[in-house]
């Protein structure tokens, strides 16, 4: 059951739900070393971290602060033998499925997840683009120099846009953006769309 395989059938399920647009492998989180497995962009933004058997959940607890920071919700997918550890470690908010495979992948939610009672703007806000905070300034009446650097636009941003209107100019960037675009390896991020996957 490599991670690989259980991530293809994950796409092809959330992708299935109505309120999902496209989703991204190996979502690169802001102020952290972190990439979530696969994140679905729609009316939310949703973390998923993938365990296997062969994984271990060292790395969990760093997880599971980064993606708060960001998501507006997330699932932990987990093989079984990781259910109990990773209710112990991840918050009540956290969505927990266990996945298994017997002939395909097989996913059964043992606690939905919740929304995130504390995401942390000025983490969100880096996830923009230079040019993709300048338009929403602009969207917003606001014309920024074109030299004004990326860290002070953040500022800007967070000093007029609403958390609801922060989260909505984060998902429509991520949706649009061309991802070749970025020059930093982790934070290209791959975007997986339904024709992309086939479905």
């Amino acid at each position: 059951m490599t991670e690989s395989l259980i991530r293809s059938a994950l796409r092809q399920r959330v992708l299935a739900e109505c309120t999902i647009q496209d989703t991204v492998d190996e979502f690169w989180v802001p102020r952290s070393n972190e990439r979530a497995d696969l994140v679905a962009i729609g009316s939310l933004l949703e973390g998923f971290e993938i365990k296997t058997d062969r994984d271990t959940l060292k790395r969990l607890p760093r997880q599971a602060t980064a993606y708060g920071r960001v998501f507006d919700r997330c699932t932990a997918v987990v093989a079984d033998r990781h259910v109990s550890g990773t209710a112990a470690i991840v918050p009540n908010w956290w969505g927990i499925t266990v996945v298994s495979v017997n002939g395909s992948v097989e996913f059964v939610p043992l606690r939905n997840p919740q929304p995130n009672p504390t995401p942390d703007p000025e983490t969100l806000v880096r996830l923009l683009w230079k040019d993709e905070v300048i338009s929403a300034l602009r969207c917003m009446g606001i014309e920024p120099g074109e030299r004004t650097p990326r860290s002070a636009l953040w500022q800007e941003l967070l000093g007029v846009a609403t958390q609801a209107e922060l989260c909505q100019i984060v998902r429509r960037a991520i949706l649009t953006r061309n991802p070749a675009r970025a020059r930093i390896p982790t934070r290209r991020f791959t975007k997986q769309s339904p024709a992309a996957t086939g479905s």
